[in-house]
Formats: C-alpha cells, sequence, structure tokens
C-alpha cells in the first residue's frame, strides 16, 4: 500500500507553481494578483483542496522563488482540466529560492525535490511556520 504524503493533518499551505515561460507573468505582476484559476492534477491532492486553505505562488525560472500567498477560494472545479479557484496577492519583492534554501527547513521543501512536478504541490505545518516568518503579508 502506497503512503499518501499530503494528509490534512500534516498540510500547512498549498504551492500552486507558474512556469513564466508558459503562463503570463507580466498581467499579474501588473494587477499585483495571481490568476484567478490554476490548472491541477486529477488526484488525491487535489480532492485536498478546499476554501480557506493557504496557498503559496511559486513561480519557476531564472527569478524561482514565492511570489505571493493568498487562499484557495473554493472546491477544485472538475473538468476535461481540473482548476482551482484562488485569491493570490503578489508581493512587491519575491523571496527567492536561495533566501529560502538557507533556512534548514525549507532547504528540502517539495518545489526544490520535484519542480517538474504538477500542481499542487504543498508544504507541511513545519515549513509553513517557517514561511510565515518570511512573508511580506501577514498569514495564518
Amino acid at each position: 500500500m502506497h503512503t499518501r504524503s499530503v494528509t490534512l493533518s500534516k498540510l500547512g499551505a498549498w504551492v500552486i507553481k507558474c512556469n513564466p515561460a508558459k503562463t503570463d507573468l507580466t498581467s499579474m505582476i501588473a494587477t499585483g494578483k495571481a490568476q484567478q484559476q490554476w490548472c491541477v492534477a486529477t488526484n488525491y491532492r487535489t480532492e485536498l483542496m478546499a476554501a480557506g486553505q493557504p496557498v503559496l505562488f511559486w513561480v519557476s525560472g531564472a527569478s524561482r522563488g514565492l511570489w505571493g500567498a493568498g487562499r484557495i477560494t473554493g472546491a477544485p472545479i472538475r473538468g476535461a482540466v481540473w482548476k482551482v479557484p484562488t485569491d493570490i496577492d503578489l508581493f512587491a519583492d519575491p523571496i527567492d529560492a536561495s533566501r529560502l534554501s538557507a533556512v534548514p527547513i525549507l532547504a528540502s521543501m517539495e518545489v526544490f525535490r520535484s519542480a517538474q512536478q504538477s500542481n499542487p504541490s504543498w508544504v507541511s505545518k513545519r515549513e509553513w511556520a517557517a514561511i510565515r516568518t518570511l512573508l511580506p503579508i501577514e498569514m495564518t
């Protein structure tokens, strides 16, 4: 039997990843908000997502790091491609990957270990506690 890495008792926050080579990051920066729906894999993780859960916005590529934070705003939307609704504010100054990886508990976050994995990724409660100390906005 395969042990699932994510459970609600372990979950700190979801991580939605954005590849700026495939998604228009410039328009999001202009509005200060990430787009309101993100494609997610059809798997058990997506089925754990629910309104009110915290979500982090990870941008990959040369400027990789956390670019925003917010909340899941509803249940995943089923379809040919599943999507999750979000409300994510972008930071004026993203928290780059080198700053995150300098924090010992964050050096092995899933986005570092499995960068190519489909959305959603996640951080544990311990990782989330460490990340919250770095955020330019208050999140509980």
